[in-house]
């Protein structure tokens, strides 16, 4: 009997050291749900609003967990309006339409002239004028001839000699449609170099004119390009500006105690606190929307303040 006491108080003393070895292992206990007319927690909310109208909530109001407290209301619907008329103008200039000219038409190419009428009718004048010249050629050798004639009848010498002026009359007359027919032939060519000429300028003006019409054409493409350019960036600044305008909504279900306006910024903006009552386990707060805005976001101006 004495042997079995040493070795159970050996074998105690063993068990004592391996369970002081071993890792404490504690059990949470659920803390009981703690009743609603317990003291509230005080939240202090500053925000900053164009308008007081901004502010959704009033003193005594009871809201609810993520419940709008202040929105720039008249901002954002200004901005949003701006934003859909900027859109609207966007959509239009990306499908508006600038056309290119047509290049301008080509008219065939004038033909060289025969002049084929008018070479015939200088042969015939010419002809006539070398046929009217061999006449009085032949009728000056029979006065001559017969000039040398003795006792010849003065009415014959008469006779011929009104023959001859006759026929120089006829040689005069050849000499002038011969004449004639040669101008007919320079007004012909005259025309031709006329009309050569007015269709190198009027080919010069139609190209100058579709030179002009391509430049005023890429420069409508720039300016639409430019008015897309400016219009897309007004767009962003006013997204922009629409992103910056925070939206303040209660993290935890409670009472407005107080609502306090602290005055006017140098920005035009009116500052205003409000007390939030707060009562234990009335919910957690809203991940990222204190202050209306996501997790690292700039609030651009509204801020909360939780104090104690």
């Amino acid at each position: 009997m004495k042997g079995v006491i040493p070795y159970a108080l050996a074998l105690l003393a063993v068990g004592s050291v391996a369970i002081a070895q071993q890792p404490s292992i504690i059990t949470p206990v659920t803390p009981p749900e703690q009743p609603n007319d317990e003291a509230p927690r005080r939240l202090t909310i500053t925000v900053a609003v164009a308008d007081p109208e901004d502010l959704k909530v009033a003193e005594g109001d009871r809201i609810a967990v993520g419940q709008l407290i202040a929105d720039r209301t008249r901002d954002r619907n200004r901005l949003e309006a701006q934003l859909r008329q900027l859109t609207l103008t966007l959509q239009r200039l990306e499908q508006s339409t600038i056309t290119p000219p047509l290049p301008p038409p080509q008219p065939p190419a004038i033909a060289t002239p025969t002049y084929l009428e008018q070479t015939a009718a200088i042969d015939r004048a010419k002809a006539d004028v070398d046929q009217a010249e061999a006449l009085i050629t032949t009728k000056r050798e029979e006065l001559d001839y017969l000039a040398q004639l003795p006792n010849l009848d003065p009415l014959v010498m008469e006779h011929e000699t009104a023959k001859l002026a006759e026929l120089q009359r006829n040689h005069t007359a050849a000499v002038r449609d011969y004449q004639l027919a040669l101008g007919k032939r320079s007004t012909a060519e005259y025309e031709h170099s006329r009309a050569l000429a007015a269709d190198v300028s009027s080919r010069g003006h139609a190209q100058l004119s579709y030179q002009q019409q391509w430049a005023d054409f890429e420069q409508r493409l720039r300016d639409r390009d430019f008015q897309l350019a400016q219009t897309q960036l007004r767009v962003d600044e006013v997204e922009n500006a629409i992103a910056t305008l925070s939206v303040v909504r209660s993290p935890y279900e409670g009472r407005i105690r107080r609502v306090k306006w602290l005055g006017q910024g140098a920005d035009g903006l009116l500052s205003a606190e409000i007390t939030l009552m707060v009562r234990t386990g009335a919910g957690a707060a809203v991940p990222g929307q204190f202050n209306g805005m996501p997790d690292g976001a700039n609030p651009a101006g509204d801020s909360a303040i939780i104090g104690d």
